[in-house]
């Protein structure tokens, strides 16, 4: 059987992406499905003999049993551990990630309760503790099940291998310091890390500093919201997440040099290989690095062994590996990116542009073919890995920005210069520090360019198109009929790749550019589980709003942060009606990340105002109007309120309890939705408000929301059980509950 471990790898790959976040119930469904598709092909003597089925079913049942076993003797005894308070002795493992006002730090658990544990897991500080990566932290702590305010963020911290998370209670904690010379290679891997990014900011102390620092190490940290989400606007967020692109470039880099000192191949092999191992460490070993490090040694071993490479083989074997540690990790966005985008670029490699390859060949012109072979093979992988991508990116981010294609044109081999010349810049740097530094200014200057260049693209909004699950499930299917014909046809001896891409372009521009004439998108509310206090983000066609930021501080930083990050990672505007803890308890923590473009109040406190820098600032007098939203303040005595209208829904959002509905201005109390804090306004059962929603404690939440239907009024709180979600569209309103877990 050719290409066996392709088989075994994308089969458990399939189902681990479609399992990951399923009940056990349902796993295990599966699991008998494919044992009894096993027996049934092994009394097929066709099916046995070409041995495709038999494995591909025999993977499915090792796929499932690895997801079963992980989640019932690993994964539930772990979570058990959520709300309980625990004698916890971990070591850190990472250096502090400084989010949402607190740290955060990986560690390793090594003793709970006494009890000896090797557990990876998240720990929080309120302040930094005085320790260094590899000092060990003991004391009391409250565990908890992090990104509990969203089941994609649980599931994103189980492809992790981060099962739970803890935080020091108040009776606090002790570090104690560990001596270097006794630390693990892990601790002079960050070591080499920090000398990299300040051997960089050195000389590039800016935002093109933060953007070389990602492409030499892959380390976003330092980098703007701003130039994160242009980047993934427009598609090039490849380039500052180490991957392929990265490995390939610098074992490429590393081998041509000592082919050119006449060292052997098989030396320069094993070179090579150490060299990829190293940079996988240096980069932080995330899975689209391990997946892209496997196959490059694997290149690299074949040479050695004087064996024939076959890509797709080494994907899978690469796919089947990191499952084997970690079943939850093939629902890692960021693997399935990677994996996907490769499978394409080696399918278009190895089938499509030979034939076009040959096409070209045919022309005269020496320098007009080397031309059209570059511009066509850099445009044609980018389609390559676009369409392979397609149904992950799209209901990841909501969209799809037809700017993708010409971003990489340029972005890509940009990208690939700046960080070549950026890491000789900093090797050069850390030893000559006062010569002028030739590779890091061009390197930065290729940055700069980067930055201009991506901003500019995310801003010509008519090549974005907004869709939602169901479009992007129509236009996958539409795409995938089509191929399907194609292998039908290819199998009656009618092989037609060119005809089939031509025919699946057409297709997706055509279903695509329907979506964008039929509407924008759906308008998002999401009210936000912070206790007592008002915070909502209402989103539609990638435009953010914010109103308010009170409640629990912690809470309240890390969840609207989250579903932030959702939707396009930024807030374009943001009201907040007073400067009290109700209101704006933690807005300095969320300016220090964020800078809205407009912010309407009239009253801030003299930090905030400090931290708000380019942002417009208006009174609560004036009105917001955008292309998805028209935002009105309206105060009666000492009560304020906000309407946010469009085409789809009106929103009054109450942010005092005892507000009086019955004397707000007329068009106030025709809202669809009420969002009010712990109470709902006095007057409200003699208005048919088609839904309430409370923000509140736990007990008060519940009653009030009993109070409410009790009247007759369709109500839900969020009382500490998750967000409360409303989607509207076309004037349908729905509404759900985001669980915890």
């Amino acid at each position: 059987m050719s290409r066996p471990f392709a088989v075994i790898g994308f089969t458990v790959f399939l189902t681990l992406s479609l399992l990951y976040n399923k009940e056990t119930g349902v796993t295990a469904a599966v699991l008998v499905l494919y044992a009894a598709a096993l027996v049934v092909t092994l009394f097929i003597d066709k099916a046995r003999k070409h041995q495709y089925f038999p494995c591909a079913f025999a993977s499915g049942v090792v796929a499932c049993a690895l997801l079963l076993s992980t989640s019932v003797f690993y994964y539930q005894p772990v979570a058990a551990l959520d709300g309980r308070v625990c004698e916890l002795t971990a070591t850190l493992e990472s250096e502090a990630e400084l989010k949402y006002g607190n740290y955060y730090y990986i560690a390793r658990a090594t003793e709970i309760d006494g009890e000896s544990v090797d557990l990876k897991l998240r720990l929080t500080f309120s302040t930094q503790p005085e320790a260094e990566p590899y000092d060990e932290v003991s004391g009391k702590f409250m565990f908890y099940i992090p990104g509990s305010s969203s089941k994609d963020y649980v599931d994103a911290y189980k492809a992790d291998g981060i099962f739970i998370a803890a935080y020091p209670t108040v009776e606090g904690y002790e570090v104690k310091n560990i001596p270097d010379s006794e630390k693990p290679l892990g601790k002079k891997i960050i070591d080499i890390r920090n000398s990299i990014k300040n051997a960089v900011y050195r000389v590039l102390p800016d935002e093109s500093g933060a953007l070389a620092v990602a492409l030499i190490i892959g380390d976003k940290s330092e980098l703007s919201a701003e130039t994160l989400n242009d980047f993934q606007t427009v598609g090039i967020s490849h380039v500052i997440c180490v991957s392929g692109l990265h490995l390939s470039l610098w074992s490429m880099l590393v081998f041509s040099f000592l082919k050119k000192l006449k060292i052997g191949e098989k030396i320069s092999s094993v070179i090579s290989a150490l060299a990829v191992i190293t940079f996988m460490l240096i980069a932080g070993m995330s899975y689209s690095v391990v997946r892209s490090g496997i196959m490059m040694l694997i290149y690299l071993f074949a040479n050695l062994i004087m064996r024939q490479r076959d890509s797709v083989n080494s994907l899978g074997f690469a796919l089947a590996a990191i499952a084997v540690f970690n079943p939850y990790a093939m629902g890692s966005v960021s693997l399935q990116l990677s994996a996907l985008a490769t499978l394409g670029i080696i399918l278009y490699s190895q089938n499509i542009a030979p034939i076009i390859n040959k096409k070209i060949s045919e022309i005269k012109s020496e320098f007009i073919k080397k031309s059209l072979r570059s511009l066509v093979s850099s445009l044609m992988i980018t389609v390559s890995a676009t369409a392979f991508t397609l149904p992950v990116s799209m209901n990841l981010y909501g969209g799809f920005n037809f700017a993708v294609f010409v971003a990489n044109l340029i972005a890509v081999p940009a990208a690939s210069a700046g960080m070549v010349l950026c890491a000789l810049g900093a090797f050069a740097g850390s030893f000559v520090k006062s010569v002028f530094n030739i590779a890091s200014f061009a390197g930065g200057l290729i940055c700069r360019f980067l930055i201009w260049f991506a901003d500019s693209l995310s801003e010509i909004k008519w090549l974005i198109v907004r869709t939602d699950k169901d479009e992007t499930a129509v236009i996958v299917c539409a795409v995938l009929s089509v191929c399907l014909m194609s292998l039908i046809m290819a199998y009656y001896g009618k092989s037609m790749p060119v005809l089939t891409c031509v025919l699946s372009a057409f297709v997706f521009v055509s279903v695509m550019s329907v979506f964008s004439l039929a509407g924008r998108g759906i308008t998002k509310i999401n009210v936000v589980d912070v206790g007592n206090g008002t915070a909502v983000v209402m989103s539609r066609g990638g435009e953010n709003l914010l109103i308010g930021c009170g409640g629990t501080q912690f809470l309240g930083t890390m969840y609207i942060s989250e579903v932030i990050g959702e939707n396009t990672g930024k807030i374009d505007a943001a009201v907040i009606p007073s400067s009290n803890e109700y209101s704006s308890g933690y807005l300095g923590k969320l300016l220090g990340e964020y800078r809205p473009s407009y912010i309407y109040s009239d009253s801030l406190t003299h930090e905030n105002e400090l931290l708000l820098g380019d942002s417009e600032k208006f009174g609560l007098e004036s009105e917001y109007l955008s292309e998805n939203f028209t935002v009105k303040n309206a105060s009666v005595g000492s009560k304020a309120c906000t309407m946010v209208k469009n085409d789809d829904v009106s929103v009054l959002i109450c942010y005092d309890p005892s507000a009086d509905y019955s004397v707000f201005p007329e068009d106030f109390c025709s809202a669809d939705v009420i969002i009010a804090r712990g109470d709902y306004p006095q007057g409200i059962e003699n208005f048919g408000s088609r839904f309430v929603v409370i923000n509140a404690e736990e007990t008060r939440g519940r009653a009030v929301a009993y109070e409410l239907r009790s009247m007759g009024i369709d109500a839900a709180a969020t009382g500490g059980n998750g967000n409360i979600i409303v989607e509207a569209d076309n004037g349908i309103v729905s509404a759900y509950r985001e669980k915890k877990g």
